[in-house]
Formats: structure tokens, sequence, C-alpha cells
């Protein structure tokens, strides 16, 4: 029963690795856009990090395959450069939302402005 326990893990955290890499090559040091494609990507890493969340709750970590263990080194890689990746997309976003205020700001004393301009002629 373990080997197909561990045949199901290793091809979840395959599968799991892979979203990883396809998000990296997709996103890393892109400017964030909101876009459908990111959120889609990133529902898409939420669900790969809910089930391997689930085999870490029925006991993974302490799996002795060497293919499981090497696939589960490689997902704690991705783990830690997705928080770098998350980091920089936070600032990204936070940077995006700066420009918006200040384009608000502007758009309303632009309006202002020509209420004003129409209120004296």
């Amino acid at each position: 029963m373990e080997c197909l326990n561990d045949t199901a893990s290793l091809e979840l955290l395959w599968r799991a690795n892979a979203c990883f890499n396809r998000f990296f090559e997709r996103f890393s040091g892109a400017p964030v856009s909101g876009s459908e494609e990111e959120l889609l990507a990133l529902l898409q890493l939420h669900q790969m990090l809910e089930s391997v969340g689930a085999l870490f709750d029925r006991g993974l970590q302490s799996a002795t395959n060497r293919n499981v263990r090497e696939a589960l080194g490689r997902y704690g890689e991705n783990l830690i450069r997705l928080r770098r990746e998350l980091a920089i997309m936070e600032g990204s976003a936070i940077a995006c939302r700066v420009r918006l205020d200040s384009r608000r700001q502007h758009l309303y004393g632009a309006k202002a402005w020509c209420a004003a301009a129409r209120a004296v002629s």
C-alpha cells in the first residue's frame, strides 16, 4: 500500500513543482498586472498548495522513498522562491496602487477645475 501512496504523492509533487515552474517562467520579474491570467495562475498555485498540504497532514514529510524525498526537497525550494516572488509582486502592486491613487487625485483636480471653469463662463 505504501508504494501506491508513494506513487500518488510523487505524481502530486511533480504536478505541484511543474505548476511552480510555469508560474515562475511566466511571472517572475514581471510587474503585477492584475490580469485574469495572473489571477488564475495564483489560484492554481493555491489549489496545489492545498493539495500538497493535505498530504503533509497525512505524514508526507516522513516518506522514505528517495524519489518522493527529492521531489519534496524541490517543493520546499519552490516554496522559498514563491515567498520571495510574492514579496516582489506585493511591492509592485503597492507601487501600482500609489500611481493609481496619484492619477485619481489628478483626475479629481481636473474635474474640479472644469466645474469651476464652467461656473465662471
